[in-house]
């Protein structure tokens, strides 16, 4: 696994904690929260037309994120810079760290990044922000007996030719046991299309899940929802309806998927091959 540098040290926050103190069992992680890059960036290059699509923010999910700190007393951690810059959920040898042609759509601010560059933007908002995740994991673990950790995104329905058939997919590697449940929590309406590990697959390596809790005991998934669900506040207000109850159903559940979740036979070790 990728280890956090010793002299790691933000130069610019890069991260939003919410509801620090908050009662909830399970922490909400969101890694690619915001469409913003520091000034001085001049926005690698591109207009915000293109920093506001899928490309560089996961559309509308920061929204749903807010609104379920609120309803369920719950704490989150959000990214503040857009995933351009750097994608906080890609290992840091995973050549998708910094791209510099997503989607079809060049960025001319990441064309000749440095090896220096690249530790010096891992260094001021990668390391900081997994930093403030495994502090609010820390403190979670204190206070609960049962905790666990979901990871929220968003995602295109359409990426280059491929059409996604999927309205939310779960993300998980180590274990399924909590992307099951969540699956059978989001379908009591009957009214979804659902992946398991589809649009993207966890295994092979998704580097939040996989960095904060392998071989930790702590369930944890990701769940990625089509973000043409997610474009009017009509949508954003279903899904956080949907992810109340959903994520209230896994709460109330949490001792038992513990129990499922640390006995099962174990997968290999995580690789950085696919994240989200």
């Amino acid at each position: 696994m990728t280890r956090k540098p010793d002299n790691a040290a933000p130069t610019e926050c890069s991260f939003e904690v919410l509801n620090p103190g908050g009662s909830f069992p399970g922490l909400i992680v969101c890694d690619h929260a915001s469409s913003e890059v520091p000034a001085k960036y001049r926005n690698l290059g591109l207009g915000e037309e293109d920093l506001d699509k899928h490309i560089g923010i996961d559309i509308g999910i920061a929204d749903v994120v807010r609104t379920l700190c609120q309803r369920l007393d719950a704490t989150a951690v959000l990214t503040r810079y857009s995933r351009l810059l750097l994608d906080c959920n890609r290992w840091i040898e995973d050549p998708r760290l910094i791209l510099a042609e997503s989607d079809g759509i060049l960025v001319p601010g990441n064309s000749d990044v440095t090896e220096a560059e690249k530790a010096q933007r891992a260094e001021a908002y990668f390391w900081p922000y997994h930093g403030a995740v495994s502090e609010a994991l820390t403190n979670l673990v204190v206070r609960e007996q049962h905790p666990f950790i979901v990871s929220l995104h968003s995602c295109t329905r359409r990426l280059g030719q491929e059409l996604r058939p999927w309205d939310a997919g779960t993300i998980w590697h180590e274990s399924n046991v909590l992307s099951d449940a969540l699956i059978a929590a989001l379908a009591q309406r009957g009214d979804l299309k659902l992946g398991d590990n589809q649009p993207y697959s966890g295994i092979g390596g998704t580097f939040t899940i996989d960095y904060h809790s392998w071989s930790t005991g702590i369930p944890a998934c990701g769940l990625e929802v089509t973000n043409d669900l997610l474009s009017t506040p009509e949508g954003r207000s279903e899904w956080s309806d949907r992810l109340t109850d959903a994520l209230g159903d896994l709460a109330s559940a949490r001792a038992s998927i513990w129990n499922k979740h640390n006995g099962i036979e174990r997968a290999s070790s995580p690789r950085h091959l696919s994240a989200s």
